[in-house]
């Protein structure tokens, strides 16, 4: 019986990694042209964009405007439909300041794991909370992507919007170590995954976004003549999109699974 565990054990392992190393780049390069979400551009020119998921929060998101502000950097907020009904002055405030607004969904919940009459609804409700201020673009909750929710995206008229690169900042991280993770992410093209709030935090994660606001102060000053910080409708008009079924990819800061 211990053999036959250890063999069903190994069945399974090697069975994960076929899946990840095989099944799914193929998978993503046949769909990803019809049915793919932007992760990047491709482009020389010396452009990112700094996106920011699970506000609006009434601390943290003005905080992080005032980084932006500060060292005349862009940024794109995609809000999730109940924050941002609860809190309409602050997407107010983003917009007013030039910033790129996208949904993400209306209540946070994973739409992999949803009919899709709900997950349909979530995007949908998503959207509609931020009234005319938003652009066509969304993003999921946790990344999580496929054709169904393309096709539900494309209905709405909406564009799916991951990334390529993130700084793991919603882990309790050592002093500095979100800065040079954030500085690492950088690059031509680049979309970056950060969050000015954390609506699913787990054991290993801090809502206090005091040291997300330290480090992007610190690599924004530090950057500003290297890069231009646009939003992310800005960075599709100087390159071609990049177009996967996945988020992140080999400029990932650091292994770990995004909020």
């Amino acid at each position: 019986m211990i053999d036959a565990l250890l063999q069903s054990s190994v069945t399974r392992r090697v069975g994960r990694a076929v899946k990840r190393d095989v099944i799914q780049p193929v998978y993503s390069a046949l769909a990803a042209p019809f049915y793919g979400a932007i992760t990047h551009v491709a482009t020389d020119e010396p452009c990112v964009a700094l996106t920011f998921d699970d506000g609006p929060h009434p601390r943290w998101t003005p905080a992080v405007l005032e980084v932006l502000e500060r060292h005349g950097a862009k940024g794109t907020f995609f809000f999730v439909g109940e924050s941002a009904a609860a809190h309409r002055d602050v997407v107010e405030a983003a917009a007013r300041a030039g910033h790129a607004i996208g949904s993400h969904t209306a209540t946070h919940r994973s739409l992999s794991r949803l009919p899709a009459g709900e997950a349909a609804r979530e995007l949908a409700d998503g959207h509609a909370a931020l009234g005319d201020l938003a652009a066509p673009i969304f993003r999921t909750p946790f990344g999580s992507y496929g054709i169904r929710v393309a096709q539900v995206a494309r209905r709405l008229g909406l564009q799916c919007v991951l990334w390529d690169a993130h700084a793991c900042d919603w882990l309790c991280l050592p002093p500095g170590e979100l800065a040079r993770l954030l500085a690492r992410a950088l690059h031509p093209g680049a979309i970056v995954l950060l969050h000015d709030d954390l609506k699913s935090a787990g054991p290993e994660a801090s809502t206090d976004r005091t040291e997300l606001v330290g480090a992007l102060d610190e690599v924004l000053a530090a950057n500003r003549d290297r890069y231009r910080f646009v939003t992310v409708p800005e960075l599709l008009s100087v390159g071609r999109p990049m177009r996967s079924m996945y988020a992140g990819g080999v400029r990932e800061s650091r292994a770990g699974a995004a909020k």
